[in-house]
């Protein structure tokens, strides 16, 4: 047994820390072991029994030191989780040992609103531990987003700022000149991607010669948007990106080095690095370069992400509710000046307002349920908010703006005057929240006393509608913390292009959106997600999506593209690559660039998902009959009802695709049959040295109502049992799934029965995006 004895300067020596970090320890800690003599004769302590305490407490020496590490102390104040802390410390250690260079960045990985900016504030408290002496954060080249990215930093590093060790500026708001005493300090600086920002950031290092030796760490948050590589989006005044790419250049040229983290949740074109190509190759696959290295940020329990909102739930699951359809005609209602569709005399009937009045009334009466719960349950009323964002131009504005003055005019006058008037709009926001919150398992108030709420809520102006287009809007309505401040429990923001990415909106349980995605690309819809986020759950319960068809489609289509991708990063398949392919007009596989990807035209497929037409309605007469006669002679007997798979020919399943096309009708969005031929093709004759087969089950019999047809996912239109047999037992070969389906007007559908198809990867393939059609 040992007894020696060990000194404070030697636990200290022992564990890479300071001396006062030790004795700073055993003051805090009552479970610290004591000094076996006074402090004043200088504490000493048994080895056994540090490796005692050390042993329970499940901690590093290296933790101790409170005194000299920024992120322990950041970390303890802020609460990380172990999970946030681990991911903070793999990244800087791969931004010590990887070389991370425009070309080939650092990235950390995250999903919409999901706390990115805590994990890039705790990367820079670590870095300055590991001896980088300054910190260049790149925003979005707006003012708000600039300014709430400092705010951020000011409050997270407000004792380090406090205590004279870090100094935290905005480029384009220095505050008089800097002394040579300040820039001794840490220095975290706060650029907008914009070429003016960067050119008095190049000239304040340029001034001040003591930062040319410095070690320095490049933080560009939201990276997708304007990335150092890539050449400026056409008509975006706010980001010149040749210039920005020269400007970082010229960055790591002024300093000792220059260590580059990459920040996004929407990263497929930075997975386009254009000075590291590989050439193509006859495989006719793009598999882009990877970065340096990926970090994944974890999902914190309190995340609310698209897999809540476009996943596949049954009836008894809240989120079921979460989707409201709004019609195509009344969006474009809203983008053009038209009385003759919408005037203030028609405004509470008219059907081309009737999703936005739909919106704007449960919203009301949701807000009211809420707080009804919150009081009842012994909590305090939170206040909460509802976006509107419709179009980007502000022609379209405001009109827009007009219709919703003519809308709230209405509502008020009626609530004042004769509120049995709005009975009908509450009883129909009532009855559509009750299902939600009796499946969420939730109390709902009296209906009398709902309604009443809701029309004291309009009698007493407590209903706040803002209009934000500019920065200087969203500046003016901005809190402490530089997110949007809810003023009273009803919150209403109408606005364009400025309520996209960056804003955080809190308690958000309503959102109207109706930008149209036709040339949109693929890495921009899915900023403009800002109900995502840090949510209480049993908000969902009351919170709605309302848009079209079409915009839906393209919003589930990106939340299977971003889920893809997390997923190859998750399994370690990225190493192998996420593809990306389209079809020439000779229907030949070739690659495809990812930032030349239209989201109305992009397919995502991975082992986990599968593509099938949804949302149709089958032909009839004698052309169906034609159709199913020819498809009853190419479905050969034998393949049906086995209970397993059968290996045929690509251009067999495809001739049967041709085939089933022609007996479908789609009213809104039409399914891209092109895509799910070019990748029948690329499964089964490119990908993975294909011998170009493909398996084909074949099951008849089916009765599913047309009502129940809309799963995109297709997971409830396979059933439990041939689900499981699809996507979770092993198969190397894609799969063609060929279901028939009862016809006839009872179960919504055309008289004749008709083949239902649905594509499926094989289980061990890489993701895949299929475009249709790119930019130019």
């Amino acid at each position: 047994m040992e007894h020696d004895l060990v000194g404070i300067a030697e636990i200290a020596a022992m564990g890479g820390v300071s001396t006062q970090a030790v004795a700073n320890w055993r003051v805090r800690s009552p479970d610290f072991p004591q000094p076996l003599k006074e402090l004043a004769s200088g504490p000493v302590f048994r080895r056994t029994q540090i490796r005692a305490w050390l042993k329970r407490n499940n901690r590093k020496l290296s933790s101790l030191d409170n005194s000299s590490s920024f992120y322990s102390r950041l970390k303890s104040f802020r609460s990380d989780d172990e999970a946030l802390s681990n991911c903070i410390e793999e990244i800087v250690g791969e931004l010590e040992n990887a070389s991370t260079t425009g070309d080939k960045p650092g990235m950390l990985l995250g999903k919409i609103q999901s706390g990115k900016t805590r994990a890039f504030v705790g990367v820079i408290a670590r870095a300055f531990d590991c001896g980088y002496d300054m910190a260049i954060v790149l925003t979005k080249g707006t003012k708000t987003l600039s300014a709430q990215t400092v705010r951020r930093l000011e409050g997270d590093f407000a004792e380090f700022i406090e205590d004279d060790e870090f100094l935290v500026v905005d480029i384009m708001n220095l505050p008089g000149t800097l002394r040579r005493s300040e820039l001794r300090k840490k220095v975290v600086i706060v650029a907008k991607k914009q070429a003016r920002n960067l050119a008095r950031l190049i000239e304040f290092i340029e001034q001040h010669k003591d930062l040319h030796d410095r070690k320095v760490l490049l933080v560009d948050d939201e990276a997708d948007l304007a990335s150092v590589r890539f050449v400026r989006k056409v008509g975006d005044a706010a980001v010149n990106q040749g210039a920005i790419a020269d400007q970082i250049d010229q960055l790591r040229n002024m300093t000792k080095g220059i260590a580059f983290l990459q920040v996004t949740a929407t990263p497929y074109s930075l997975y386009l690095q254009p000075q590291d190509y590989e050439e193509v190759d006859a495989t006719c696959v793009f598999k882009p370069k990877r970065p340096a290295f990926t970090k994944l940020l974890p999902i914190h329990s309190g995340y609310v992400g698209g897999n809540d909102y476009f996943g596949q739930f049954d009836t008894d699951d809240p989120r079921s509710k979460l989707i409201v359809e709004v019609a195509e005609q009344e969006q474009d209602a809203l983008r053009r000046p038209d009385k003759r569709r919408i005037s203030a005399n028609n405004v509470l009937e008219t059907d081309n307002a009737s999703g936005l009045r739909r919106a704007i009334v449960t919203f009301v009466v949701a807000v009211g349920v809420r707080r009804w719960q919150q009081r009842e349950g012994g909590e305090r009323a939170k206040k909460y908010a509802m976006v509107i964002h419709n179009d980007i131009a502000r022609a379209a504005h405001a009109w827009q703006d007009q219709v919703i003055d003519w809308m709230f005019q209405a509502i008020v006058n009626a609530a004042e005057n004769d509120p049995t008037q709005l009975r009908p709009l509450f009883d129909a926001a009532f009855k559509d929240l009750e299902t939600s919150v009796l499946a969420d398992k939730g109390n709902l108030p009296d209906r009398k006393e709902a309604f009443e709420a809701f029309i004291d809520a309009l009698q007493s102006d407590d209903v706040a509608v803002e209009k934000v287009n500019s920065d200087t809007d969203v500046m003016a309505l901005l809190d402490s913390n530089a997110e949007l401040k809810l003023r009273t429990p009803y919150n209403i923001w109408v606005g364009g292009n400025i309520l996209d990415r960056g804003i955080t909106i809190p308690n958000l349980i309503s959102f109207y959106y109706g930008r149209n995605p036709k040339t949109m690309q693929a890495d921009t819809v899915l900023q403009h997600s800002r109900m995502y986020g840090n949510r209480d759950r049993r908000d969902l319960a009351v919170t709605r999506f309302y848009t079209s068809r079409a915009v839906y489609d393209r919003l589930f289509t990106i939340n299977a593209l971003e889920g893809s991708l997390r997923k190859a990063f998750e399994t370690g398949a990225h190493d192998a690559g996420v593809v990306f392919i389209q079809s020439d007009s000779e229907r030949r596989v070739r690659p495809c660039a990812p930032n030349k990807v239209l989201l109305s035209n992009v397919v995502a497929v991975s082992p986990d998902d599968m593509l099938l037409p949804s949302d149709f309605q089958t032909k009839g007469g004698a052309i169906m009959a034609n159709i199913q006669a020819d498809l009853d002679r190419l479905i050969a007997p034998e393949w049906r009802d086995t209970g397993d798979f059968v290996a045929v020919d690509r251009e067999i399943a495809i001739t049967i695709i041709d085939s089933i096309a022609k007996s479908m009708e789609f009213d809104t969005v039409e399914f891209e049959w092109g895509a799910m031929r070019g990748l029948i093709d690329y499964y089964a004759a490119v990908a993975q040295g294909g011998d170009g087969q493909i398996l084909i089950y074949v099951e008849t019999g089916r009765k599913l109502s047309r009502a129940a047809s809309g799963d995109k996912s297709g997971r409830s239109i396979l059933g439990t049992a041939l689900r499981k047999k699809v996507l979770d037992d092993h198969r190397s070969k894609p799969a063609l799934i060929l279901l028939q389906q009862v016809g006839g007007r009872e179960l919504g559908w055309t008289a004749h029965n008709f083949w239902w198809p649905i594509f499926a990867a094989p289980t061990d393939a890489e993701p895949c995006v299929f475009a249709t059609k790119v930019a130019a």
